[in-house]
């Protein structure tokens, strides 16, 4: 704004100079117009004498710088000082002649044809009738180069010089108390009353701007906080793949696990099906592609965002689907295995069924497989109800009324129950403990007590021995079942507790069960809020740890 001001007062003050100077030229050239024309006279009257008193000193007059020329009374040109005067036209109708004659002496002014000099001529008649007239030539480009310009310039350059300093002297004084304002005092007052309007404005729009910014702020740290605490990976790109935005979830989820912060999407992650959801979403399409790593399972959502109908850019949200397709593919396991423990009791009992109805069972033998139809119905209905008692633990109805369970109780009524088998089998129950109590649903502890004693009998080896030991804990109660049995191997202890898993699969025939037990433990451990741990070395027996809490 300084220059500007500085630039205006400097281009006022030359074209001001200017003028001046051009207004002072036409005076002057006027002013010199006037002295051409008395000396034209004053010339004039000096040559009229002389040539009344000698008429042959007209030929001495050939040399003098103005124009001398004698006409007679028709318009003859008798006598030119500049020209042959038998050449010349008659000069009757000239104007200055014409003035002469009736008022005795005239003045006349005739410019050249590119006007850039002029010539005056001053007329007289003499006493006998004949027309003396004298002109003289002016330059008026040289008048003025002459006359103006030289004083033009150097006071041009002296105004200039002069202008230069008050221009900037004076812009930096009109600056000064602008720039010494205080946009954030809305009680200030302004050092010129034209600026209070502008003021008044630019602070309203500053306060409007500032909540502008504040709630920016305000969204994007709430956009910061929502993301952050995203579980799924989140990522905002540009059509050139820039990322402009991304949380902490999507460098675990996608990057190499280094503290390196990617500039492009691609150096992020290079994998298929990342590619493929990129590139898809920067054509406009919203697609869904798998990423899988090692352990995990993702699904990458890839939108393109749009402006104008033009694709700018894409949001990719990554989504870890690990537990879903755990969930799925048990699920299919699960079934897989319901349709095959359904079916070989169903094929047996079918079988029977149909060599009893075409009569080909001897009479002998009708009892025998009357008791394989009983024991693989019961077989089925065993299975029916493991499965109905996940699906009750899965769906997680309305908790049932908390009581109080006294362990030791239970494991006692357990242990007796099982008596039967355990002695079929030459293994020895040891029951350790005192009374311990604590809340929960009786018949989910019957459950989690019962199968982990079932199993500890049916995978012991003959002669072996089961412990079971109840002892209470700060936060409830501890029951650990021990057995002398068979063992698991390490490689499937992560898998014991899946539904229809067996680690012996040689035994598996051959020990009846559904395969459920330690899946419906687990579940009901979990139910009532507990932890579960599992100790086996294969061939020496395993150890079950359940923490019950209060």
């Amino acid at each position: 704004m300084t220059k500007k001001i500085f630039k205006n007062i400097l281009a006022v003050s030359v074209a001001v100079l200017v003028i001046c100077v051009l207004c002072i030229s036409y005076v002057l050239y006027g002013y010199f117009e006037d002295i051409i024309k008395d000396e034209l006279k004053t010339e004039a009257g000096l040559i009229s004498q002389e040539i009344q008193q000698d008429e042959d000193m007209l030929n001495s007059l050939k040399l003098t710088n103005n124009r001398i020329t004698l006409i007679d009374s028709t318009g003859k040109v008798l006598f030119d000082s500049a020209a042959d005067e038998d050449s010349m036209e008659n000069h009757s109708s000239r104007e200055e002649i014409i003035g002469a004659e009736k008022d005795g002496e005239a003045y006349a002014v005739r410019f050249s044809d590119t006007l850039s000099t002029k010539t005056i001529y001053y007329a007289m008649q003499l006493d006998d009738g004949r027309i003396l007239r004298i002109a003289q030539k002016q330059s008026v480009v040289l008048l003025l180069l002459k006359g103006v310009l030289p004083p033009f310039i150097v006071i041009l350059i002296g105004i200039l010089i002069l202008t230069s300093v008050i221009s900037r002297s004076s812009s930096k004084r009109i600056i000064a108390p602008i720039n010494e304002m205080n946009l954030n005092d809305a009680e200030a007052d302004e050092p010129y009353p034209e600026l209070a309007p502008l003021m008044t404005k630019i602070r309203q729009q500053k306060k409007h701007i500032q909540l502008q910014l504040d709630e920016m702020e305000r969204r994007q740290k709430e956009f910061i906080a929502i993301t952050e605490n995203m579980s799924e990976g989140f990522l905002l790109i540009d059509k050139n793949m820039d990322i402009l935005s991304y949380n902490t979830a999507a460098l675990n989820l996608l990057g190499d696990g280094t503290d390196d912060i990617p500039k492009t999407a691609f150096e992020l992650n290079r994998s298929k099906g990342f590619r493929t959801a990129v590139e898809e979403a920067l054509r406009g399409k919203n697609n869904q592609q798998p990423h899988e790593t090692e352990n995990r399972c993702y699904n990458i959502v890839a939108n393109p965002v749009t402006e104008e109908d033009k694709v700018v850019g894409a949001v990719i949200v990554v989504m870890d689907v690990t537990e879903k397709e755990q969930r799925d593919r048990l699920r299919r396991e699960f079934t897989s295995n319901v349709s095959h423990e359904l079916k070989t009791p169903l094929t047996t009992i079918y079988g029977v069924s149909d060599m009893m109805a075409e009569g080909i069972v001897k009479a002998g033998d009708v009892k025998g497989f009357a008791k394989t139809i009983k024991d693989e119905s019961g077989r089925m209905i065993r299975l029916i109800d493991d499965i109905i008692k996940l699906s009750r633990l899965d769906e997680n109805p309305a908790e049932e009324e908390l009581a109080e369970v006294d362990i030791f109780e239970t494991a006692s009524d357990v242990v007796e129950r099982l008596k039967a088998s355990a002695d079929e089998k030459k293994v020895s129950f040891m029951l350790e403990g005192e009374k311990t109590v604590v809340r929960g649903i009786p018949h989910l502890c019957d459950e989690i007590i019962f199968n982990l004693c079932e199993n500890a009998v049916k995978y012991n080896k003959e002669g072996g021995s089961v412990n079971v030991s109840i002892k209470p804990d700060d936060d409830g109660a501890v029951l650990i079942v021990e057995d002398t049995g068979i063992g698991i191997p390490y490689e499937y202890q992560d898998r014991v507790f899946e539904r229809f898993f067996r680690a012996d699969k040689s035994h598996s025939n051959q020990i009846k069960g559904t395969g459920l037990g330690l899946s419906i433990v687990k579940n009901a451990v979990i139910h009532l809020g507990g932890t579960i741990e599992l100790e086996s070395s294969e061939g020496s027996g395993t150890k079950i740890t359940v923490r019950f809490a209060d």
